[in-house]
């Protein structure tokens, strides 16, 4: 492959390792590794009766907004539960906060306590719920993974190019695996996560676009399939009869090097987000 060739196919794998990172990253990785965190994190969280209240402050423009918080005391001290579970993002409209939300409607109009988790080692920080809202989280995971593989590609990619590594000419021989992979996936997988964010979506949007998600899942096995594969049909073109020496090629020089012989051909993370307490 020429020079030229070269800087073509390091600017496309870049391009790819770039834009997939990170996307995979931002939008995948990073939620599930916060929430997995904060989850570690808040399995020592002690159990603390709440009362619901409504609490005020002001918008960024200067608008005046409420919200819901679970008032509790600790040693004679009254803090505010504000976060809603363990998510990187705590918006309420969330699926998983969302049902955190009607939870304190429902005590706030029965008069009713609720229970919120409390840091043991700084009791200004609760959270009203610490499961692990794998509502929240289920479309994140395949794309979390498959923008992984191919981001990992392309670097693989950026590497073999520049370097003439070994394995680049496996790589290099399933491209379009990974080109129609990566086209299919960094379709599907975002329609998914939008789809899995939406709180009353009906269960056969869920199947469909699931099934079209799985779909990438076996395109991009059948590209790693097929960088791993190109290194077995070069043994099987060398070692294949139409490929073997001649047999004057295997005479013997007396013991002296023999000059000009025939050659072959050779085909081939986790933050705990903002507001946790950090050891």
């Amino acid at each position: 492959m020429s020079w030229t060739g070269r800087l073509v196919a390091v600017l496309l794998w870049a391009l790819l390792a770039t834009v997939f990172g990170i996307v995979g990253w931002l939008f995948a990785l990073k939620p599930l590794t916060i929430a997995a965190g904060n989850w570690q994190l808040a399995r020592d969280y002690r159990p603390v009766q709440a009362k619901v209240v409504t609490r005020t402050g002001k918008d960024s423009d200067g608008s005046a907004v409420s919200w819901l918080a679970a008032s509790y005391e600790v040693d004679g001290k009254t803090y505010y539960a504000e976060r809603l579970s363990v998510l990187d993002d705590d918006a309420p409209d969330e699926p998983s906060n969302a049902d955190i939300v009607k939870t304190l409607e429902a005590a706030r109009g029965d008069g009713k306590t609720i229970t919120v988790w409390v840091s043991p080692r700084k009791p200004e920080i609760a959270l009203v719920s610490r499961d692990l809202p794998l509502q929240s989280l289920w479309g994140r995971a395949p794309m979390g993974i498959g923008f992984a593989l191919i981001a990992l590609a392309g670097a693989a990619g950026v590497l073999g190019a520049l370097i003439n590594f070994g394995y680049y000419r496996k790589l290099y021989e399933a491209a379009g695996m990974w080109g129609f992979s990566a086209a299919w996936c960094g379709f599907i997988f975002p329609v998914m996560l939008l789809v899995s964010s939406e709180k009353d979506v009906e269960f056969f949007v869920v199947c469909f676009v699931g099934l079209f998600a799985l779909i990438g899942i076996f395109l991009l096995w059948g590209a790693i399939s097929a960088t791993i594969r190109g290194g077995e049909n070069v043994m099987k073109i060398s070692s294949s009869p139409g490929s073997r020496l001649p047999a004057s090629a295997l005479r013997t020089t007396g013991g002296k090097a023999k000059k000009n012989q025939p050659s072959t051909k050779r085909g081939g993370l986790g933050g705990h987000g903002d507001g946790f307490d950090k050891n």
